[in-house]
């Protein structure tokens, strides 16, 4: 996501399940996926306690956001590149990957993963 300006509300979340292989081995029984075996997907987020007793000021003598350039790394799933205030901001992700990876000796073919 990418978001210029003041914002009241960001909510993100995904959720990703992935398999990565050195061989491109595919079965007859892939492609069901039950979430109900990988427990990072049934539980609860954890939340942040929300702050208390903070108070602020601000006084924005010139109001405007001036960026000249902006290098962005890398963005993945539930992130956002903001520009601009908000009020309240949530982030939920949640990912499995399972890599199937085997040694360079054992590369052909013809065996199994």
């Amino acid at each position: 996501m990418f978001q210029v300006g003041d914002t009241n509300e960001i909510d993100m979340s995904v959720k990703v399940f992935a398999v990565q292989r050195s061989l491109s081995t595919f079965y007859h029984n892939e492609g069901s996926f039950n979430k109900k075996e990988y427990q990072i997907f049934q539980q609860q987020a954890v939340k942040p306690l929300p702050e208390t007793g903070v108070q602020s000021a601000f006084c924005h003598e010139v109001p405007a956001i001036y960026v000249r350039s902006i290098k962005i790394q890398g963005v993945s799933a539930s992130s956002v590149l903001h520009a601009g205030s908000a009020s309240l901001i949530r982030g939920d992700a949640r990912l499995k990957h399972i890599r199937q990876i085997q040694s360079p000796r054992s590369q052909s073919p013809a065996k199994n993963i």
